[in-house]
């Protein structure tokens, strides 16, 4: 049997922590889903999807009508990184020894998040956009 005990960032919280890096750099404005879709190649009714969830745990505030469009509820650098990462379940199946490594796993993760941010994520995004890609 194969167990999942390691999993920080599936495909589902990559696109959310695409979607709010994007929003991180936009803000204070506001951006619409199409454009957060388009700059970020995410689908975008699975977007909208995924915004209404993070606009329900009051990290994005929506507006709607022409002027209307999704921005982060507070700065980037009070939006923690351990917040955004969900912590994942403990594996029903294996013995004691898969449990408890999935519990230091899930201790790590904590630790490893702590006093990370999204502006963090913007600054390492910013130096790797800024570096350049030489291939000989």
């Amino acid at each position: 049997m194969i167990y999942t005990i390691i999993n920080v960032v599936n495909e589902t919280e990559a696109y959310r922590l695409d979607a709010l890096v994007e929003l991180g750099r936009a803000w204070p404005q506001s951006l619409t889903v199409a454009e957060i879709a388009r700059r970020r190649n995410i689908p975008p009714k699975f977007l909208a999807r995924l915004l209404g969830e993070l606009a329900r745990e009051e990290l994005l505030v929506t507006a709607r009508g022409a002027r209307g469009g999704v921005r982060l509820a507070t700065a980037p650098g009070h939006v923690a990184l351990a917040r955004l990462l969900r912590a994942q379940a403990q594996p029903d199946a294996g013995g004691p020894a898969v449990r408890w490594l999935a519990e230091r796993a899930a201790e790590a993760q904590a630790r490893a998040l702590a006093g990370l941010n999204l502006a963090e994520l913007l600054r390492v995004e910013d130096e790797a956009n800024a570096t350049a890609d030489f291939v000989i």
